[in-house]
């Protein structure tokens, strides 16, 4: 209810399952798509596949789990006992790109990447060296930035920016933004 009394966002569709919510993310391809945290995570990488973003909605634990998740596109964790109006700008920072971890999740979320990356971080393994324009989108997608935002800050167009940090991964010889971080930190 909070979503669909928001005048900037747009509810255009509910689901009761995974499967549901598969197809209906399908046909109505929207832009977010909010899930209860125990949904499978398995299948919301096929969300990611249709270029859908993903705002999970979990308890700390759970939260933890999708946090490690590098197969969906995961922009916003909430946690479930926030306000309403933590969700509501959780989809709206989801829907431009920028992410968003409520209040209620940010402790988890420096015990995961306390966990995870160790003080410093230095280069990407790689033999094939970076141009400069990739080391400088590199060092905007370590600081978690997302291809839109990236392109608005360099003035490029989100395509370049996708061929650019594919690029990175390829000579870093690694699968996703989250390898590429944490190949960076293990250097």
């Amino acid at each position: 209810m909070a979503l669909e009394q928001d005048a900037a966002l747009t509810v255009v569709g509910e689901a009761g399952d995974i499967v549901e919510l598969l197809s209906a993310a399908e046909s109505l391809t929207p832009d977010v798509v909010v899930l209860e945290g125990r949904s499978q995570i398995a299948h919301v990488q096929e969300l990611s596949g249709i270029g859908t973003a993903v705002v999970v909605v979990a308890d700390a634990e759970i939260a933890t789990r999708w946090m490690r998740c590098t197969q969906a596109d995961v922009r916003a964790l909430v946690h479930c006992d926030d306000p309403e109006e933590e969700l509501v700008e959780a989809v709206r920072r989801a829907s431009d790109g920028t992410g968003y971890v409520s209040t209620g999740l940010s402790g988890a979320l420096l015990t995961v990447m306390r966990a995870t990356l160790p003080r410093h971080l230095s280069a990407v393994p790689t033999h094939t060296p970076l141009t400069s324009r990739e080391s400088e989108v590199l060092q905007l997608v370590r600081r978690g930035m997302a291809n839109k935002e990236i392109a608005r800050r360099l003035g490029l167009s989100e395509k370049t920016i996708k061929f650019h940090v594919s690029n990175v991964l390829a000579k870093a010889h690694v699968a996703s933004r989250a390898q590429l971080i944490a190949s960076a930190a293990a250097m």
